[in-house]
């Protein structure tokens, strides 16, 4: 059995869109979801077209190993073999009648793939990336507690003491779920434990491949509460008023990843790849980011000087 480790950002994103579209998901979540219902990227409604608010949505977006960033995340996602893409949408075809962009999504079209990275990514930076120091305080607080008791006390406590909707009654885990019911059989798969923010009552299980994946809602110490007010207005004025507005813009993109390419971040500022050269580099000789080759790309990270100015900044974190 393992506990995961962080938080997988695709995963998050699919648990959120869920609990964005439900009328009623608990008092945790119930301010995010009417702050980010003012906030929607435009392009967002593409992700509300694949992931309903109960139901099955494509496998390709909550991959079986999720990656701990979104920029490394995504490339997972774009690089899905056709033969999935065509599976995957044929089953959602079947559900509900599909927009002809994602059709071209199951066919593997190189356009709507960009375009549905785009929306992920405006999507995660919009309405995500702003709780992202709250939910990994929260994530890191429950796998801390998790490996306390796992430590402590052993499998069963552990097993026992779950979620309400987990049942442990050896050698028998019970995740109860309103809408599935059926035995699944480990046969040796092994188990992993993932804590979720958005997932807003039961527990639900992942079983398209090893190992044998059980979500369960985090049961976080008090409400998120975006930030309000003039400060965070205030704050991206005066940084754009230091740094001009798209290289204030690009500075914030690239804090927000684990390092983003050139093609990523022309994609994510709708700004040809040229343009953002000549920012970057300015940004680099200023020593707000770092340039690393990777093969035929380049990655963009932010230094410390870029992290120290952008908390510098007068401004309402999660």
């Amino acid at each position: 059995m393992t506990i995961a480790q962080h938080p997988a950002p695709l995963w998050e994103i699919e648990r959120s869109l869920r609990a964005l579209q439900m009328t009623d998901t608990g008092a945790a979540t119930a301010p995010w979801r009417a702050w980010a219902r003012m906030r929607l990227p435009r392009n967002s409604h593409h992700l509300l077209t694949l992931v309903p608010p109960s139901g099955p949505c494509p496998d390709f977006l909550t991959p079986a190993e999720p990656l701990p960033d979104l920029e490394s995340g995504l490339e997972q996602l774009l690089s899905t073999p056709r033969t999935q893409l065509n599976r995957d949408m044929g089953q959602l075809a079947e559900q509900r009648q599909l927009p002809l962009w994602a059709q071209e999504v199951g066919r593997g079209a190189l356009p709507a793939l960009r375009s549905l990275g785009r929306a992920v990514r405006d999507y995660h930076q919009t309405v995500i990336q702003p709780m992202h120091r709250r939910l990994a305080a929260e994530f890191d607080t429950v796998t801390g507690g998790l490996a306390q008791t796992l430590s402590h006390q052993g499998l069963d406590a552990l097993l026992s003491t779950l979620h309400p909707s987990i049942r442990w009654n050896p050698p028998v885990l019970d995740v109860g779920h309103a809408l599935l019911d059926e035995d699944v059989h480990l046969s040796g798969w092994g188990l992993r434990l993932v804590p979720s923010f958005f997932t807003p009552a039961n527990a639900f299980c992942v079983n398209h491949t090893p190992p044998m994946t059980v979500v369960f809602p985090i049961t976080p110490r008090e409400p998120w509460r975006p930030g309000t007010g003039p400060g965070r207005a205030h704050a991206a004025d005066t940084l754009a008023a230091l740094l001009g507005g798209k290289r204030a813009m690009l500075l914030r993109t690239i804090a927000a990843t684990d390092g983003i390419t050139t093609t990523s971040l022309a994609d994510t500022a709708a700004l040809a790849p040229s343009t953002v050269s000549h920012h970057t580099a300015a940004l680099r000789d200023a020593g707000l980011i770092t340039t690393q080759r990777t093969g035929t790309s380049v990655r963009h990270r932010t230094t410390p000087l870029g992290l120290n100015l952008l908390h510098a900044q007068p401004k309402v974190l999660a």
